[in-house]
């Protein structure tokens, strides 16, 4: 399995930068101005490479589109909310726990009175990094051409330099930004190309468990949205794991199929939660907004399909055998077991939560509405079965998950 894990931050951090203007690409373009920052400052390619990862994800507690329009203001009000529950997704990832301090302080200003206790040099220093750049990518007005804006950005930052910024770094800051390139490498096309060129001396290739670390880790996040979700990519993962084994899969498989599980509603991070905590029905408009997540899904999961088939379990959830599914329309002949069963397991889960439309409903309910899309020529017979001789198991899996018991079983790591 050789996943790595640069190539998959660089991806799945753009699922932390839908908002109200579209897709941002903040966190990558914070990560450009750090890594810049990182290497003037003398940081070894070890220091660089962990500054890197937490640039891409140093945003992850700004779960909802409010959230992320309060942070595009330069002198940010009352941001340590979002740099806690940051820190509280991170902390308990071993992958990811080296970030959980930097995301903490990430706002923390030099002169101190910050929520951290923390002031001048005992702010992490990749915070202070992080600080500054994150505060320089949300100066730049994407109306303007960048180089224009250039004299000014830097001006700004150091009005700020001893009471906000770290002087040193606004120094450093001051002498990258006189080269063009500087400033085109921010706003170019070829970001992602330019990350992976930066951090390409270290490169960590990530082992099963640290894959399931990561995948948790973006299923808080996904799940946090709305309270209406707030177990839902646990709960698919575990069954679908379940009734992977149920038919046979191995216990590699079903270890993946918990991974994609986790992940599969990762496209749900670009619609908005006035949709997501409708009460009512849809319009067209809006369930327009709800069939994009599966295509993102895909999209933001592909560097995995070179590798390990979880980007087509996860992304094909809504397709149908009978090719009504969506986005991408796909027949019975392209529905492997894996995304038959997560398909399943995704209207499972969904009809046994409690939506704002409606309560969770009891098994014959649900029976009736699963038996009615196998007729219909939706789903998968045999995995529909399974799933209802289950039902005492799949309880369960369904109260375990509800009451925050860890969502990976250790039977099924291989």
């Amino acid at each position: 399995m050789q996943v790595d894990l640069t190539r998959m931050l660089v991806n799945l951090s753009l699922a932390l930068d839908f908002s109200r203007r579209g897709l941002l690409r903040h966190h990558q373009r914070v990560a450009v101005i750090a890594l810049r920052l990182g290497e003037a400052a003398g940081l070894s390619a070890r220091e660089r490479f962990d500054l890197f990862a937490a640039s891409m994800i140093h945003d992850a507690g700004a779960v909802t589109w409010p959230e992320k329009d309060a942070l595009e203001v330069f002198d940010v009000s009352h941001p340590w909310e979002h740099c806690h529950r940051g820190y509280q997704f991170t902390a308990d990832v071993p992958l990811l726990a080296p970030a959980a301090e930097v995301i903490l302080s990430h706002h923390d200003r030099w002169e101190g009175g910050n929520p951290s206790g923390r002031a001048g040099a005992a702010i992490p220093l990749a915070s202070r990094i992080i600080h500054l750049a994150d505060r320089v990518d949300v100066l730049l007005d994407d109306r303007r051409h960048v180089l224009s804006q250039s004299e000014e950005i830097v001006r700004q930052v150091k009005e700020l330099s001893g009471s906000v910024f770290d002087p040193e770094l606004v120094d450093l800051f001051a002498g990258l930004a006189e080269a063009e390139s500087f400033w085109l490498d921010i706003t170019g096309p070829c970001l992602a190309e330019n990350l992976l060129k930066m951090v390409e001396g270290y490169r960590v290739i990530l082992e099963p468990a640290q894959l399931m670390g990561l995948a948790c880790f973006f299923a808080r996040i996904i799940d946090a949205k709305s309270p209406f979700t707030r177990h839902h990519s646990q709960g698919v993962a575990r069954a679908a794991s379940f009734l992977a084994a149920r038919l046979g899969m191995t216990q590699g498989e079903c270890f993946l199929m918990e991974v994609a599980g986790l992940l599969h509603d990762l496209g749900k991070l670009s619609v908005p939660e006035e949709i997501l905590e409708k009460p009512g029905r849809l319009t067209r408009e809006e369930f327009s907004w709800i069939k994009q997540h599966t295509y993102y899904t895909y999209w933001l999961l592909k560097p995995l399909d070179e590798v390990l088939p979880v980007v087509r379990w996860a992304a094909y959830h809504h397709e149908k055998l009978n090719g009504k599914g969506y986005p991408f329309r796909l027949r019975e002949r392209d529905l492997c077991l894996g995304a038959r069963i997560m398909a399943v397991s995704d209207i499972y889960a969904a009809l046994r939560e409690d939506r704002p439309y409606r309560r969770g409903l009891a098994w014959p309910e649900i029976e009736k509405i699963l038996r009615g899309e196998v007729e219909g020529g939706a789903l998968d017979r045999r995995v529909v079965e399974a799933l209802l001789d289950s039902r005492r198991e799949l309880d369960d899996i369904f109260y375990a998950v509800t009451a925050g018991c860890p969502a990976t079983s250790r039977s099924n790591r291989p």
